[in-house]
């Protein structure tokens, strides 16, 4: 197993109320939450997100791969934390 860090992070908001946000910095934190800790059903760009993390995690992929396919998902689901541009 190859864990890589992302460039940059990813930040989600998991839970019932979507009231905790995960700081995502490493490939094999995204697939943890891809596969046990996803809020929405499953869509193309969720599915292709698992895909695109255990490429990584199999040594077939580079992160920014994973990166850009988790941050996919976490748009279709409504999930994504966008930046605070006063930061």
């Amino acid at each position: 197993m190859q864990d890589q860090r992302f460039e940059e992070p990813v930040r989600v908001a998991l839970g019932r109320s979507r009231n905790t946000v995960y700081t995502v910095d490493r490939v094999a934190q995204a697939a943890d939450i891809l596969l046990n800790r996803w809020p929405a059903k499953t869509g193309k760009m969720h599915i292709a997100a698992r895909k695109a993390c255990l490429g990584v995690l199999d040594g077939l992929k580079e992160a920014r791969y994973a990166r850009a396919a988790f941050v996919k998902a976490a748009i279709e689901a409504d999930i994504l934390v966008e930046r605070d541009p006063w930061s």
